[in-house]
């Protein structure tokens, strides 16, 4: 028996077990750098089940921990696809041939943009660009945004002085830039006031991993 064959059958069991066990998800398809969130990205509806990354169904993803297994038909999923139904959205991280299904929850949804003049990342004024001079990247992309340190105490100007916090930002594999690619200097935002520019960048087969610090005046 292929590996083929073999994946085709676990997708199809692990379909029913979903379906048994599992809640109703939308699945959307990210095309393009657009809002990946809308009627024309809709694939289809299907039974998911989610749990720990550990595999433990006795146990829940820890606090900060955006790291979670999904139990569904593989044959209609791949990298990228986001998944929304009643635990919030998710999106699919890794797929690997005979092996658990990792997705990341979202906790924010963020439009990445980029100022037309350079930016040095988390020291200048984020304040004094204005609106025409942002070209938008991404727009509405639900990410998995964490804190990775509430600020440096020797950040600041001044002795003492706490620096500005940073971020861990992690977005599909999906959310490509037309003729471009994210990298430092750009900057995320959502409707809430959150505002960061990028310090880092890097893709690998699970999708982005951006480091960010709070965009200071």
């Amino acid at each position: 028996m292929n590996l083929e064959r073999v994946q085709d059958r676990l997708a199809r069991g692990m379909g029913r077990a979903a379906f048994a066990i599992g809640e109703r998800y939308a699945l959307f398809r990210p095309k393009g750098p657009g809002v990946p969130l809308r009627p024309a990205t809709l694939a289809l509806h299907l039974k998911v089940a989610l749990h720990g990354a550990t595999r433990s169904w006795q146990q829940s993803p820890g606090y900060g921990d955006a790291l979670w297994s999904a139990v569904l038909d593989t044959a209609y999923s791949r990298p990228g696809d986001y998944l929304q139904g009643p635990l919030g959205t998710f999106f699919i991280a890794s797929q690997p041939p005979l092996l658990p299904t990792l997705c990341v929850i979202t906790n924010r949804v963020l439009n990445v943009t980029r100022p037309d003049g350079a930016l040095a990342a988390g020291v200048n004024g984020y304040g004094g660009v204005q609106q025409a001079e942002l070209t938008l990247l991404l727009g509405a992309w639900p990410a998995s945004v964490l804190m990775a340190r509430a600020g440096s105490h020797h950040g600041g100007e001044l002795p003492g002085e706490p620096g500005p916090p940073t971020w861990t930002v992690l977005l599909p594999r999906s959310a490509e830039v037309e003729g471009s690619t994210l990298q430092p200097g750009d900057l995320l935002s959502d409707g809430s006031g959150f505002a960061a520019v990028i310090t880092t960048a890097e893709v690998n087969d699970f999708g982005w991993r951006l480091n960010a610090a709070q965009a200071v005046a």
